[in-house]
């Protein structure tokens, strides 16, 4: 009798136990170094705030790093390149603006804008007109820390501004959803060099960015 008993405990059982495990979204995070996390020391890569994302969502997320150093918005054809590497996903993320915010020219913004505009009708044609996707504004600076672009310091940092709130205006207009990540990052994560955070950096983003992706891709449809 009891050899009876417990496959049919085992068939009542299962699908209850298997309600308590979330099935992962599978999100593209197209960036820069501040999303493939190339300059965070070795004894820091685990604080690659993807990973601190990932790991927080306990398997409700899976995210795809495509983050590339140096990588502008200009960066449309290794966009399309990206879409055929990976032929299903529920969610894009763009975060990029670093790079192009040392373009002082009044071009600057409108160019980054019709990139960024370009990627996002690139990716809903590949995997449906309703994808959800997300607009990342850039990173804050430590204008004393920087290197190269320390004379421009102020400017550069004015048009990363400029860059998120036109980001904020694309998204809006494009039925995709927007967060900044401007003033999240402490200045004393920034030390490096002014540009790139630190492991508690990466905390900071993942903070800010992990509550943001875990609501965002609940609301996914089912």
């Amino acid at each position: 009798m009891f050899r009876r008993f417990v496959p049919l405990l085992l068939a009542f059982c299962l699908p209850v136990f298997g309600q308590d495990t979330p099935t992962p979204r599978t999100l593209i995070v197209f960036g820069d170094s501040i999303t493939a996390g190339g300059a965070l020391p070795k004894n820091e890569a685990e604080q690659l705030w993807l990973k601190l994302v990932e790991k927080e969502s306990r398997g409700g997320l899976r995210l795809i790093n495509e983050g590339k150093g140096g990588r502008p918005t200009a960066s449309v054809p290794e966009f399309e390149q990206m879409l055929l590497r990976w032929p299903q996903a529920d969610g894009l993320v763009v975060a990029l603006g670093m790079n192009d915010s040392r373009d002082l020219s009044p071009e600057c913004v409108p160019k980054a804008v019709a990139n960024v505009r370009a990627m996002i009708e690139k990716a809903r044609q590949a995997y449906g007109e309703n994808l959800p996707v997300l607009l990342v504004g850039p990173t804050n600076i430590n204008l004393a820390a920087l290197g190269p672009t320390k004379p421009i310091g102020p400017q550069r940092e004015a048009k990363l501004r400029e860059l998120g709130d036109a980001f904020a205006a694309l998204a809006r207009e494009t039925r995709s959803e927007f967060t900044s990540l401007f003033g999240v990052v402490p200045e004393e994560a920034l030390r490096k060099d002014g540009v790139h955070p630190d492991g508690a950096g990466n905390a900071a983003i993942a903070k800010v960015l992990g509550a943001k992706l875990q609501a965002w891709a609940a609301s996914f449809r089912k």
